[in-house]
């Protein structure tokens, strides 16, 4: 097992998530209490109990899923560590928001310093000027190009996500967005606008985008030698194991398309052939498949799922010690 660790983005979070794992771990259950004091406000009962509206808004959103994504990594960490097994992919990937689950999974930040940096990213994509995003299902990226190109459009709608060979994201102006959509579809595409409060990864976001690499220019990290697990982003799908060339890649990140297809043919590429996503939903094992069928795909996205792949783990490394 070559295994890489997926943390998911903006769009897994629903209201309940990590619950189980709340009720029965006080690692956890301070984690959220933390996560609180840093935000001073009650993230925790957002991400518990809801209401699923409050939960969407990218304010708190963000800092929601690299809770429980951390949440569920510390469990899973302490549950190795009890049958002296540790937790060591040979890489890490996030998807946009994730990539900063990578950052402390792989110690480049505490804990406190991520929930505070998430916190301020959440809060600028949120009061970012108004735009949308739309998934495109089923017509390929250059099609895309050609219709947005042929009607003028391409200073008010840009690709923003790569997500797989047939589902791309586009983002810009509302109204742009909606008519580009409606041409997509006489192509023979299933289009979806999506509920997000604004055209991330797009020129839209570039006021925010500046505001926030001030803020990664102050960032304390707790790491700045090479890192042990390279971190592949989504700027380009590369990877580094250098902090200073990790945060200047996220500094270009909010206006920069997310290349994940490019990204998990980078991980196959350089050996991975396993991958597990830690947090909510199963989004990015979706979107793997879709790239390549033959990479094997874990999820832990609660308590039952977590300990099925702890006891995957410990058997794949027995049997390959023997």
């Amino acid at each position: 097992m070559k295994l890489a660790v997926l943390f998911p983005g903006q769009g897994s979070q629903k209201v309940g998530m990590g619950l189980d794992l709340y009720e029965k771990s006080q690692a956890v259950q301070d984690l959220f209490t933390q996560a609180d004091k840093i935000c001073k406000y009650n993230i925790s009962e957002i991400i518990l109990n809801g209401p699923q509206d409050e939960l969407n808004k990218t304010k708190n959103t963000q800092i929601a899923i690299v809770t429980v994504s951390a949440a569920f990594t510390i469990i899973i960490r302490n549950e190795l560590k009890n049958i002296n097994i540790s937790f060591m992919p040979i890489a890490a990937a996030g998807h946009s928001l994730g990539e900063f689950a990578c950052l402390w999974f792989t110690g480049m930040l505490d804990i406190e310093n991520l929930i505070k940096i998430v916190s301020i990213r959440a809060n600028l994509m949120h009061n970012a000027p108004s735009g949308s995003m739309a998934a495109v299902i089923n017509l390929d990226s250059n099609k895309i190009q050609n219709i947005i190109n042929s009607n003028g459009l391409t200073e008010k709608v840009v690709i923003a996500n790569y997500n797989s060979p047939n589902q791309i994201v586009i983002a810009g102006y509302k109204n742009e967005l909606i008519k580009i959509s409606e041409l997509l579809k006489t192509e023979g595409a299933k289009t979806i606008i999506l509920p997000v409060s604004g055209a991330f990864h797009s020129p839209l976001m570039e006021e925010a985008s500046k505001s926030f690499s001030a803020e990664l220019d102050k960032l304390q990290l707790s790491r700045t030698a090479a890192l042990e697990v390279p971190i592949y982003q989504n700027i380009d799908g590369n990877y580094s194991t250098d902090s200073k060339t990790i945060i200047e890649k996220l500094k270009k990140q909010m206006t920069s398309p997310v290349l994940w297809t490019q990204t998990v043919k980078n991980l196959v590429n350089n050996g991975v052939d396993t991958v597990v996503e830690v947090g909510p939903g199963k989004v990015l094992t979706g979107l793997v498949k879709k790239i390549n069928p033959d990479i094997t795909c874990y999820n832990i996205y609660d308590l039952e799922t977590l300990n099925q792949f702890v006891h995957i783990y410990e058997h794949e490394l027995s049997t390959t010690k023997s």
